[in-house]
């Protein structure tokens, strides 16, 4: 089940994000993401948080069109390849006012992910040099949807 994220989930969140990442984030990023206007913070449920997504959704008004950026995506190591990123980024696709174009930054060695957010129709727009640290290297990927859904 995909809901929005509450303060009382940020226990769970905090050890997939320390499982995960060399750099992991800390309370208070999540604590501020929690509260901030522009974020959306969902998790993926089955009894126990096996993922989260964290991204700002920011309208465009020059454009005519929404903005996101995932700032933050993570699955449970034991969870990975079972389709549970893939939902959360299909529940942010699908409930997004469209148009929209969609940012996110993902380390180039990362190639699960690649292929994941290329197969939603993300594309490579280019490479920041050390983003994750020193000689960790990320792609910038962008994904333009510009098709309403039928809510079904």
């Amino acid at each position: 089940m995909i809901r929005k994220a509450v303060e009382e989930d940020l226990m769970e969140i905090l050890e997939i994000e320390k499982e995960l990442y060399d750099n992991p984030w800390r309370h208070e990023n999540f604590l501020h993401e929690l509260n901030n206007d522009v974020t959306k913070f969902f998790i993926y449920e089955e009894d126990i948080i096996k993922g989260y997504l964290i991204y700002w959704e920011i309208y465009n008004d020059s454009k005519m069109l929404n903005e996101l950026e995932v700032v933050n995506i993570a699955v449970k190591k034991d969870c990975q390849s079972k389709g549970i990123g893939r939902r959360l980024l299909n529940y942010m696709i699908e409930n997004s006012l469209k148009p929209f174009v969609c940012f996110l930054d993902v380390r180039i060695d990362n190639l699960p992910a690649i292929h994941l957010y290329k197969s939603l129709g993300f594309e490579v727009i280019g490479k920041r040099k050390n983003f994750y640290g020193l000689n960790k290297d990320a792609y910038t990927m962008r994904l333009n949807c510009e098709v309403e859904y039928d809510k079904v």
